[in-house]
């Protein structure tokens, strides 16, 4: 069963004098449990087709379809919810708070689903403790390594149980021990039934995953 369809997505960023296809008539199925990765050369689209994937931006043309259910006629606040109930995201530069600590980061994704701070802190309590961060939660982002920011930036996606994970260069940073350390936490939690879409340049990594695709100037080519 497919938990995301992208049916014949273009996405055109223009300006006054310039106008970029970014992508251009892409048809994807990522079928509920399936760990994906998505390949190609800098520039060549993966990143926008991941943040079309996970609502973050919308197509010039084409439909975004999550859990069957048509998003793109969705508005702005509509958007959001559906957003925070069903994808996790985990970015290359972890896009972490750096003024709050591990806690207070974890916790953020729940503030907007009004749940009550005895909820959050309980369930970010849970999910640092499943990421191994559990004695650095009263810590700030500039106390931790690379890896331990990426384990803190799973921890902030996990928070709200999402069906999608959507993974952008999410070893990136990283060297090669902490990279194996954050793929290994990856393909668990793809075990336990999530789905995983990984943007990646390291083909090594992206052999490890259930299906590869490859995008070269916006098109898929495989």
């Amino acid at each position: 069963m497919a938990i995301i369809s992208l049916e014949n997505i273009t996405k055109i960023y223009r300006t006054k004098e310039v106008e970029t296809v970014a992508l251009e008539n892409v048809n994807l199925e990522v079928q509920q449990g399936e760990f994906l990765s998505i390949m190609g050369p800098s520039g060549c689209g993966k990143s926008t087709l991941l943040n079309i994937a996970g609502l973050l931006d919308q197509p010039t043309e084409g439909r975004v379809i999550l859990d069957d259910i048509e998003t793109v006629a969705m508005r702005n606040g509509e958007l959001a919810r559906f957003r925070n109930r069903m994808l996790g995201f985990v970015f290359q530069s972890f896009h972490l708070v750096r003024s709050l600590n591990v806690l207070d980061n974890v916790e953020l994704p729940l503030l907007y689903r009004k749940s009550t701070a005895s909820e959050r802190r309980r369930r970010a309590v849970e999910v640092l403790t499943r990421v191994g961060l559990s004695h650095r939660m009263k810590h700030f982002p500039s106390q931790l390594s690379g890896g331990q920011c990426q384990r803190v930036a799973i921890a902030r996606a996990l928070i709200g149980a999402p069906k999608i994970i959507l993974a952008d260069e999410p070893t990136g940073n990283l060297d090669s021990h902490m990279s194996q350390e954050i793929m290994d936490l990856l393909f668990d939690l793809n075990k336990e039934g999530t789905t995983i879409i990984m943007v990646t340049h390291d083909e090594r990594l992206a052999q490890r995953t259930q299906r590869v695709i490859r995008f070269f100037d916006g098109r898929r080519i495989q």
